[in-house]
C-alpha cells in the first residue's frame, strides 16, 4: 500500500467546502457536472478533482462555481462559525413591490418551518438530542438568511410600498 502525499492528505482532511459541492452536484444532481465545469471555465477532470478533493479549490473557482451554481448552502459554509447572515439578493426583474413580497413570503415560510421542527422535537420526548437541535439550528440558519432578504428588499432605495 503507498502512502497518500502529504499535501494530499491535508486537503482530503480539510475541504468540507469540496465535500458539500460534490453533495449539491453528484448526488443532488443540480447541474450536469460537463455543464457546470464549462460555465466556470474548467475542464470536466479539473473539476471532478476537486469535488473528489485531490486538488484544492482556489478562490476565483469558488467564486465562479457559486455564480453558476446559487445554492445558499456554498455561501453558508464560508459564515458558518462568523457572526454573518447570507442574504439572497432581490431579483432585479422584479418591482420593489413584488420582490417584498417574495422576500417576506419566504421568512414566513421559514418561520413556521422553525416552529414546525421544534414542536415536532418536543413532541417526540422530553428532551433535544444533538440530531433535534442540529435540525432546528438549520431551519432557524434558513429563517434568519430569508429575513436578511426581507431587509435587503426593504432597503433597495426605491422600495416604497404602495398606500391602500
Amino acid at each position: 500500500m503507498t502512502a497518500m502525499p502529504r499535501a494530499a492528505a491535508s486537503a482530503k482532511a480539510d475541504c468540507g467546502f469540496a465535500l458539500l459541492a460534490y453533495q449539491l452536484i453528484i448526488v443532488e444532481k443540480k447541474v450536469p457536472l460537463a455543464d457546470l465545469a464549462l460555465k466556470i471555465g474548467m475542464s470536466y477532470s479539473a473539476l471532478h478533482s476537486r469535488l473528489n478533493r485531490r486538488t484544492r479549490f482556489h478562490p476565483d473557482e469558488i467564486r465562479r462555481l457559486i455564480a453558476c451554481l446559487p445554492d445558499q448552502r456554498l455561501v453558508q459554509y464560508f459564515t458558518a462559525d462568523s457572526p454573518f447572515v447570507v442574504a439572497a439578493r432581490a431579483d432585479p426583474l422584479k418591482d420593489d413591490v413584488a420582490s417584498i413580497r417574495t422576500a417576506v413570503a419566504r421568512a414566513m415560510r421559514e418561520t413556521i418551518d422553525v416552529m414546525s421542527v421544534v414542536v415536532t422535537s418536543l413532541e417526540s420526548g422530553l428532551t433535544l438530542d444533538h440530531r433535534d437541535r442540529a435540525t432546528i439550528l438549520k431551519e432557524v440558519h434558513e429563517a434568519e438568511s430569508a429575513m436578511a432578504s426581507v431587509h435587503l428588499a426593504l432597503a433597495r432605495p426605491a422600495a416604497v410600498m404602495p398606500i391602500e
